[in-house]
């Protein structure tokens, strides 16, 4: 013999029944008056959600900024790269360059070589 399985009810069961049957009973101006209410819960709801929520607009709005803001950072980075690459070559291979760093940021002259300096520069 099957064993019978007490199907459990939740505790609004009862509110929910009595209001469906009661909405069905009235008439159609008090069922429009609930919808109504329905959809302007609705609409409330899904405003709050829009405004607070995890995909809501301001957040939304923020991650852009950040990440135009991540996307410039990546890109002035990806600049100073590529200049200090081209800075390494030029150490490595252009003896011009050197003599031209040890000149002007390091003040350096060769041998029996007169510098003159002028006020102001």
């Amino acid at each position: 013999m099957p064993r019978r399985v007490k199907q459990s009810r939740s505790f609004f069961a009862p509110l929910a029944e009595n209001f469906v049957r009661r909405l069905a009973n009235t008439d159609k101006r008090l069922r429009r008056k609930a919808i109504r209410y329905g959809f302007w819960a609705l609409g409330l709801l899904f405003c709050y959600s829009v405004m607070v929520g995890t995909y809501s607009v301001p957040r939304i709005a923020r991650l852009e900024l950040q990440r135009k803001g991540l996307i410039e950072t990546n890109r002035q980075l990806t600049i100073e790269l590529i200049d200090a690459a081209r800075v390494k070559k030029m150490l490595e291979n252009d003896p011009s360059y050197i003599e031209y760093i040890a000149r002007t940021k390091y003040r350096m002259a060769r041998p029996n070589e007169t510098i003159y300096r002028y006020p102001g520069q």
